[in-house]
């Protein structure tokens, strides 16, 4: 963990960020869900992979790392034991008031980290309903750090959250409460067929969780020895999108730029079709 002390937020001072945002103005969020994952992964284990990706991404990037948020509503867990089931409505406006209070704070490339699978709809009402009240461009990124063909090269298996989540426990100092080891394997799956052939047209339903294997599968190939190399994949893929901060920057200017010109305005805007 000391290698990435000087990112995280939550370990320097107020005097030490006042230092970063006289020549940075970039953050990340890590956004993840308290939920059953399986027979033995931690109830945490959203918010820890969130939170080590977001360190991974931000060693890249040369910009902070908030602590993450915690509790968002889970989705298909919800009735298991331990699971914190927040609403939809409620998520999204905690995360939009945290967002809003980083924009008041400074902060102008806001990141939002998370792979947690409701996140995505819910992140795009929030960051759509920022730019419509502020016009500030933010960010969702659900971050490519495990990509199959460094996976396949260097562990000969494909991401999941086992390896994730040992790698990232490892990245914030908690290497070996968590072994991704099993004697048995199980698939990921839906808890009924009829969820695979109602999604063939582009269907959107809710659905629950009816075995503890279903929500990240089992694999027996999967050790606690494969955390080092999962970590240094993570460090590469994330080479990969080093040039995101520069990206953010320019389309945020592109789109300030867009609502100055205000095209949409013009007389000449219409395409001629007849």
């Amino acid at each position: 963990m000391e290698e990435y002390k000087n990112l995280r937020m939550d370990l320097l001072s107020s005097r030490d960020v006042q230092s970063y945002m006289s020549k940075n103005d970039m953050v990340i969020l890590p956004i993840g869900c308290f939920e059953m994952h399986g027979p033995d992964m931690p109830l945490g284990c959203d918010y820890f992979h969130a939170w080590g990706q977001a360190i991974i991404l931000a060693k890249e990037w040369e910009c902070l790392v908030l602590p993450p948020v915690i509790y968002t509503f889970p989705g298909a867990s919800g009735p298991w034991p331990g699971t914190v089931e927040i609403s939809c409505k409620i998520t999204m406006e905690y995360i939009k008031e945290i967002v809003m209070g980083l924009i008041k704070a400074g902060f102008k490339r806001i990141v939002l980290c998370g792979t947690h699978g409701p996140l995505k709809s819910m992140l795009s009402c929030v960051i759509e309903d920022i730019y419509l009240a502020t016009k500030v461009v933010v960010m969702h990124v659900m971050p490519p750090l495990m990509p199959e063909d460094l996976m396949r090269e260097k562990l000969g298996y494909l991401r999941g959250e086992d390896i994730l989540l040992a790698a990232s426990l490892k990245i914030l100092g908690m290497h070996g409460v968590y072994d991704p080891s099993s004697i048995v394997d199980k698939p990921q799956e839906f808890p009924f067929e009829t969820i695979a052939e109602l999604r063939k047209a582009n269907a959107v339903m809710p659905w629950t969780f009816v075995k503890d294997y279903q929500h990240t599968g089992l694999r027996k190939k999967v050790t606690l020895k494969d955390v080092d190399t999962a970590i240094e994949i993570m460090k590469e893929a994330a080479r990969r999108i080093k040039d995101f901060p520069e990206h953010f920057a320019k389309y945020q200017k592109e789109m300030k730029e867009l609502w100055e010109r205000a095209p949409w305005k013009g007389a000449d805007v219409w395409t001629e079709i007849r």
